[in-house]
This record gives C-alpha cells, structure tokens and sequence, in this order.
C-alpha cells in the first residue's frame, strides 16, 4: 500500500535527509518538497496527501502555524531541533515528534506508527460500491458500508480522486475511500454531470467555480486538466 508524503523544511540540508531516508522506504510517495508554509498549504491543495514531515521553526509562518490553519490534516510528523515543542506539537494531534539529528531507525519507527494509523482508517472507512441501477440511477447511487448500505447523492459530489487501489467521493463535508477503480466510477456516474479531466480526476460539472489555465476550480481544491483529456473537457463546456 502506498502513502502520499509532503515534507516542509526551510533547511535544504534536512529536505536531503528526508528525501533520502523516503527513498529508501518505497511505500512512501513524494509529492512535494517545500521550503516555507505557504509552498505546503499549496502543495496540500494540489495533492492528496497521507502523511506531512514538518519543521516547526520557519520563516513567517512556523509548522504549528500552519497546522492551527489548514483544513484537512493528515498524518504529521514534526521534525525540529526544539524538545520545547512536543507538548504543543501532540495538542494538535500529530503522530510522532522528531528531534533533528534523528537515524533512519527513528525516522522509520515514525512512518510505521503514522501508516497503522492511516490503515486503520482506511479499514474503518474503505466502502464498497453498490451498483442498484433499479433505484433511480440519475440521482444517486449506494455505497456499502461494514454494517450498512448509504446512500450517496450525485449532487453532493465535487470530485472523485484516483488513490491508486482505491478511489476517494470527495463531497462538501466528507472523504469516502472506496475500493473501486476509476473506470468502474465513470460507469457509475452520469455522463452528462460528471466528467473525467485526468487519469486521476473525475469532476462534477454545475461545482466548478472556474478554470486558470490548466486547473480547475472546486472549493479549495485546484485539478489539473490532462492533456488527452482538455479538448473534449472544454467541448463539454461548449466553450470550443
């Protein structure tokens, strides 16, 4: 199973280390490496991100800042040469407090707690899809959970993201992480209110606000616009 890293530090010595010591556990993806708070709060907009390795003492906003102010938090490591900031740090629900110079040992005891972490929700939360084509198709369609089968409005949705094995409904209010593949949720979605912009994406058409260049606007959330995909995209906006 594969998890999506984002690391933030604005010593590039300590970006070397991490990245070095992720290249070495291939479970863990980089999206992104950043040297300030304001680069992680775009690069979390743009990715989907499991686990965040965060400095604490950077320039106009420091990692607690940035924790206190973003929306959808994923799994934190704080890295910092500061002991003084663990109490704090496990206040906002970080999972693990790494004090510079830490070994690939101590950094890989960090991962491991972080992934459980991550496995276990995705256990509790990962839903299976329920085609029941019978019940007004056009509207909705049913997800089934441990215990129960839910209901999920196409009007609600916003977007779908490819995770790889799975695929994440991403509504106003809440993240659902199906088993499902990304070819199956195009069958399952009506074709005239949604529309797949990438390999990764599926939007829905009446929640887009705009379009800046190559990226589409939804919310918060920024969404490429693939290649193969942009003519018949903006020919579906009639914009062509």
């Amino acid at each position: 199973m594969d998890y999506n890293c984002i690391i933030v530090d604005d010593e590039r010595p300590a970006l070397k280390l991490l990245k070095a010591y992720l290249e070495k556990m291939p479970q863990l993806e980089l999206m992104a490496s950043c040297e300030n708070a304001m680069e992680a709060i775009s690069a979390l907009n743009q990715h989907a991100t499991d686990l965040l390795f965060l400095d604490i003492q950077m320039p106009n906003l420091t990692g607690i800042d940035l924790l206190k102010i973003i929306k959808v938090q994923p799994k934190v490591v704080l890295t910092t040469a500061y002991r003084n900031f663990a109490v704090e740090g496990f206040a906002l629900n970080v999972t693990d407090y790494l004090v510079k110079p830490f070994s690939f040992e101590r950094f890989v005891q960090a991962v491991n707690k972080a992934t459980n972490q991550i496995d276990l929700e995705r256990k509790e939360t990962v839903i299976k899809m329920v085609k029941i084509e019978e019940m007004n198709p056009n509207n909705h369609f049913f997800v089934r959970t441990n215990y129960k089968i839910e209901k999920v409005e196409f009007q609600y949705i916003q977007y779908v993201e490819s995770m790889r094995e799975y695929v994440a409904i991403h509504t106003k209010n809440q993240r659902l992480v199906i088993n499902h593949t990304m070819h199956k949720m195009e069958e399952a979605l009506p074709s005239k209110r949604f529309f797949r912009v990438h390999r990764s994406f599926i939007v829905s058409l009446e929640h887009i606000q705009g379009v800046e260049g190559n990226m589409i606007l939804i919310g918060e959330k920024r969404i490429p616009i693939g290649g193969s995909y942009r003519k018949l995209f903006f020919e579906q906006l009639n914009l062509l």
